[in-house]
């Protein structure tokens, strides 16, 4: 029986099902079918089913980041987090929201502004547009970072509980819904950034942020890699805090761009040490670029990879990818994240040796779907795979959570 069948058959109404399309593959991996719980408990029942059944599964809120990974091994269904969209609960005097993991992050933050707050992750890209409307849970699952990160921190550190759907029929509760909690294992930590190989995150607590009463942008255009840097370290040496600091380079040249949030008063101080700031219209773009070089293309040859590097060394690696051809990258200056975009295959292997040999890591977000072995996406397997092995056996035993995808190929 054709595994749409027996998803009507098994769970009714409870889950959507349709047949996949050609839009649904994963690295040019076609599932079988699509499937949407209408809520956790129907989503629940869906993993231990694929687990009972070793119905191979990859879970997919927007599709913004589904690129990011290995090809997979195997691959039967698609779960989509679409219908785990409500907004559970919104309490505004701990600062916290609890939602579905299939919210769009834009919808979220239009729910808590009318509490004076806002969800602090990065979710435009070039232009100001929404980042393929991303999701809460997706987010979460890639510990995806933008530019804010040196401000407002990472999912990793804003995630204060999460409900986990296992293949073996448990529902995992971690964490709370209050920002002081400090009983027990941090199981959050487990899920957030795991890419949907340990089971599906359905339900997100995230720490919010009250809304500054300014923020104002500020950029300026650049001749020389030299000239950028020492103007970025002076930022970030000097009486200054940024919620955003990025150097850019693209056709149009190098750019830096900064923002500051907070007290009008202290804002506008910031603003008046710095030079002149380039059109207004330039720098809200770039500023608006916090996930700059993200978006999927047409170009199937299109390479992307993102370096976390300490801060010293970052800048010399971004001007390494330059000389190796990436037609863009952008340098987080603050958290020593490089994004760099090529249109045509590089030499991934240098680049990853002169990041590590830096005493950071390297991991290639898109590349053609032939090529993306574990090896090359996320490198050789370090010395904690035994852990990453173990932690996948324990909670994915049935090993049909994204199966293939991971380090390692886990």
């Amino acid at each position: 029986m054709l595994l749409l069948q027996r998803l009507q058959n098994e769970f009714g109404e409870a889950v959507e099902v349709r047949a996949a399309l050609s839009g649904d593959a994963v690295d040019e991996t076609t599932p079988q079918a699509v499937a949407a719980p209408r809520d956790e408990a129907a989503a629940v029942a869906l993993m231990a089913w694929c687990g009972r059944e070793k119905v191979a599964v990859i879970a997919r809120g927007s599709g913004s980041k589904i690129e990011i990974g290995a090809r997979p091994s195997r691959f039967d269904l698609l779960l989509s987090t679409q219908h785990l969209n409500a907004i559970i609960e919104h309490d505004a005097g701990n600062a916290t929201v609890t939602a579905g993991a299939g919210i769009a992050l834009h919808e979220l933050n239009q729910a808590v502004a009318q509490g004076g707050q806002f969800v602090p992750l990065d979710f435009h890209r070039e232009g100001g547009t929404l980042y393929g409307e991303a999701t809460l849970g997706g987010v979460v699952a890639c510990n995806h970072a933008g530019a804010t990160k040196m401000r407002y921190g990472a999912p990793r550190d804003l995630v204060v509980g999460l409900h986990a759907a296992l293949s073996d029929g448990r529902l995992v509760k971690a964490g709370s819904k209050v920002v002081k909690n400090v009983s027990g294992y941090d199981l959050n930590k487990l899920f957030v950034g795991s890419f949907g190989t340990l089971g599906l995150i359905t339900q997100v607590t995230l720490r919010l942020r009250p809304r500054d009463e300014a923020s104002a942008l500020w950029h300026a255009d650049f001749s020389s890699w030299s000239e950028a840097v020492s103007q970025a370290m002076t930022i970030l040496d000097g009486p200054f805090e940024p919620a955003l600091l990025r150097l850019h380079t693209s056709g149009r040249g190098l750019q830096l761009s900064a923002r500051f949030d907070g007290v009008a008063a202290s804002v506008n101080a910031q603003i008046e040490r710095l030079p002149a700031s380039s059109t207004e219209a330039n720098a809200t773009e770039a500023n608006s670029a916090s996930n700059l070089g993200t978006t999927q293309t047409a170009d199937s040859e299109t390479v992307r990879l993102r370096a976390v590097l300490p801060l010293r060394s970052a800048a010399s690696w971004a001007q390494e990818a330059t000389r190796a051809g990436a037609s863009i990258v952008a340098w987080d200056c603050a958290t020593g994240t490089v994004s760099a975009v090529f249109n045509s295959v590089p030499d991934v292997g240098a680049l990853r040796e002169r990041a590590v040999q830096s005493g950071g890591t390297l991991v290639v977000e898109r590349a053609p779907a032939p090529s993306k072995t574990p090896d090359l996406v996320w490198g050789a397997p370090q010395s904690g795979f035994f852990l990453a092995r173990r932690l996948k056996q324990k909670f994915d035993a049935a090993s049909v959570c994204a199966p293939g995808r991971f380090v390692g190929g886990l």
